[in-house]
């Protein structure tokens, strides 16, 4: 009989086998734990005004992008990124902006439910994640031109495009795959009924 003082040391009757599953099941428990308090990239991002500059320069450097996401995510950034200058968040409006140009609808290959993978230039991913960092509330300067659902989406886009470009490397020659920036999340169906 397993317990206290047994040749086997497992206490109170617990089998080696039940005793593993306990503390898997723990350890399982603990991660999600730890997963509720460890923040998402779009939760913390823009983060600094260098961080963000760093990122539009490494943007700049790229010769084509790709990103996937649902056509009224694209059409939302198509329509608002050229316009946003207007606003006067860093040039005076009479300076013409001709940095973001929208990719030829040919080149914009559609697939299921919606999604779209775009192909934006390196200087048009630069301008989206300028747009998105200067829609942000900074400290001592609230952007009171924007309201939260367009700050939040531009958060999301921003981080998306930052994480992206962690991986951007100089190439001397062009050949090799595309990243391409996600944002394409999924809700997950748990405890759905029918």
């Amino acid at each position: 009989m397993d317990g206290p003082g047994s040749a086997s040391g497992l206490p109170f009757n617990v089998h080696a086998g039940q005793q593993h599953a306990k503390h898997a099941s723990l350890e399982d428990t603990v991660v999600d734990v730890m997963a509720l308090f460890k923040k998402l990239p779009y939760q913390t991002w823009p983060g600094s005004r260098e961080r963000v500059a760093g990122d539009m320069a490494k943007a700049a450097g790229v010769g084509v992008a790709r990103v996937r996401c649902h056509r009224a995510t694209w059409d939302y950034l198509a329509a608002q990124v050229p316009e946003h200058k207007k606003g006067g968040f860093s040039r005076p409006e009479d300076v013409e902006d001709n940095v973001f140009c929208l990719p030829a609808n040919e080149d914009i290959v559609a697939e299921t439910d919606g999604i779209v993978t775009v192909p934006p230039a390196g200087s048009s991913l630069a301008s989206v994640l300028h747009f998105c960092a200067n829609i942000q509330d900074w400290p001592y300067e609230p952007n009171r031109a924007y309201n939260e659902l367009d700050k939040a989406i531009g958060r999301r886009v921003g981080a998306a495009i930052s994480q992206a470009l962690r991986h951007v490397v100089p190439s001397a020659n062009g050949s090799g795959p595309t990243a391409v920036v996600y944002l394409d999340d999924k809700i997950a169906a748990v405890g759905t009924t029918a």
